[in-house]
């Protein structure tokens, strides 16, 4: 016989023999058993500790050069959905793009609604500045669960939920807690004429700015029952928010100045003139505004321990600036205003700037990505971005959603409610809720319960994600 066939003989030996080199051996001492294998844990069965969280990948470099700007609907244009009409107070459910859910409530005052606010199923709604009247709507048909119709001041601002409480202030002059599931008055506190900012909460404080006997003021009350705990002096009316982060609480005011105070004491731990055009985005030890600078708005990072700018980003051409309340002259602007607000998420920073959204590395400035909406013409045409998850969330004034993949800018989905949204779109639970200018509440379903997280201005009570 040859090398050759019984080379062939010994392979075919050894394909259909036993594989017993890599069975187990029986275990010393059971008298040749093999030891029985351990029993597998059903499906969802309690194994001591979750996993341990992926690894989030190292942030990319940008590109070397800055990348083109592309419009919105370049890539998937807005599709136009069909928003039915309700009677005032009155809820009307329909689908779009296919099998997707949406629903439309008309709230019965008609008027311009600021930012909504998600908790506990529900989403809560202003009825705006020229009402005593404020609204929970079920999160999923859009009926209205309770209202609240006899507020002790009116104009009610963008709310807040946290612990089945939701609290907001009114225009003038109230700062008020209702129960989330009753709408049931759980206190209210007098504050002065106007009080315009939202407020912010964490670890059972709220925080709010208003008029005080010798100026405005930001103070800090008791989450239960209102109680004072401190006040300090500020040089003007606080733009959108409070912002909690850590163990401080900051805040931009229309009289240029930025402030850090300690949130358990008031103690000041610093103030600086840096011109912010809108509320503070506090990632880690560096706080980050948008600038008015003579070159139109820049990105500016600060030092959250001094307030000292630590770098500045080019300046766009800012006409849309216009619209930043610099005194009190019109109340309503000053309740209703947003504003360039930054938003850091995965060491990556997001902004809309009148018609150009960009994410940009927050170290140089560099840009990843950059859209734009060829419909500006110089206004602020796109309102803040809104984070959640692997997306962001942005409106335009002309009533357009989008959603863009935070890694390339690019659009995974696009929809046209046909109604100016001017607050910042909230997410919740695979939902996107937007507010109308003219007393629309608009949902839609545009993904699955993991899209998430966004469920207020700023995303928290806190406003810092």
């Amino acid at each position: 016989m040859t090398t050759a066939k019984l080379t062939r003989l010994a392979l075919i030996a050894l394909a259909v023999a036993p594989v017993g080199c890599h069975r187990r051996q029986p275990t010393p001492g059971t008298n040749g058993a093999a030891t029985v294998p351990a029993v597998r844990p059903a499906a969802g069965a309690d194994i001591g500790s979750p996993p341990p969280l992926p690894k989030l990948a190292p942030r990319r470099p940008p590109p070397p050069s800055r990348p083109r700007p592309i419009d919105l609907g370049t890539d998937r244009p807005a599709v136009p959905v069909g928003v039915p009409s309700p009677p005032r107070g009155g809820a009307v459910g329909f689908m779009f793009g296919g099998e997707q859910r949406g629903w439309v409530t008309r709230l019965p005052d008609g008027n311009q609604v600021p930012a909504l606010a998600y908790g506990g199923g529900k989403v809560f709604a202003s009825g705006g500045f020229e009402t005593y009247n404020f609204y929970a709507l079920d999160a999923v048909e859009g009926r209205i669960v309770w209202s609240a119709d006899q507020l002790p001041d009116n104009g009610p601002t963008a709310p807040i939920y946290e612990d089945d409480r939701v609290i907001f202030n009114t225009e003038s002059c109230t700062l008020v807690a209702l129960s989330a599931k009753t709408g049931k008055l759980l206190w209210s506190k007098w504050l002065g004429d106007p009080t315009l900012a939202q407020v912010a909460l964490a670890d059972g404080l709220v925080f709010a700015a208003h008029p005080g006997a010798k100026g405005p003021e930001l103070s800090a009350y008791n989450v239960t029952n209102g109680a004072l705990v401190w006040t300090r002096p500020v040089d003007g009316e606080v733009y959108a928010t409070p912002v909690v982060a850590g163990d401080s609480v900051y805040a931009s005011t229309i009289g240029g100045h930025s402030y850090r105070f300690l949130r358990r004491t008031g103690k000041p731990v610093w103030t600086r003139r840096l011109n912010a055009t809108t509320a503070p985005f506090i990632a880690g030890d560096e706080l980050h505004i948008s600038q008015r600078t003579k070159a139109g708005e820049a990105q500016v990072v600060v030092s959250a321990a001094t307030g000292a700018v630590v770098r500045a980003h080019a300046a766009l051409p800012a006409a849309y600036l216009s619209d930043v309340p610099r005194d009190l002259r019109d109340w309503k602007q000053l309740w209703a205003f947003e504003g360039s607000r930054p938003v850091i998420s995965r060491g990556v920073r997001y902004v809309a700037r009148g018609g150009v959204i960009e994410a940009a590395d927050p170290d140089t400035g560099a840009a990843y990505w950059i859209r734009t909406d060829a419909a500006a013409r110089g206004k602020r045409s796109l309102g803040n971005v809104a984070v959640a998850g692997a997306q962001v969330v942005v409106s335009t004034r002309t009533g357009q959603v989008y959603g863009l993949d935070v890694d390339t800018g690019y659009t995974l989905w696009a929809y046209d409610v046909g109604h100016a949204v001017v607050a910042q779109p909230i997410v919740a639970r695979g939902w996107v809720y937007v507010a109308t200018a003219d007393g629309l509440v608009i949902a839609l379903e545009v993904a699955d319960v993991t899209l998430d997280g966004w469920h207020m201005f700023g995303g928290n009570p806190r406003h810092n994600v």
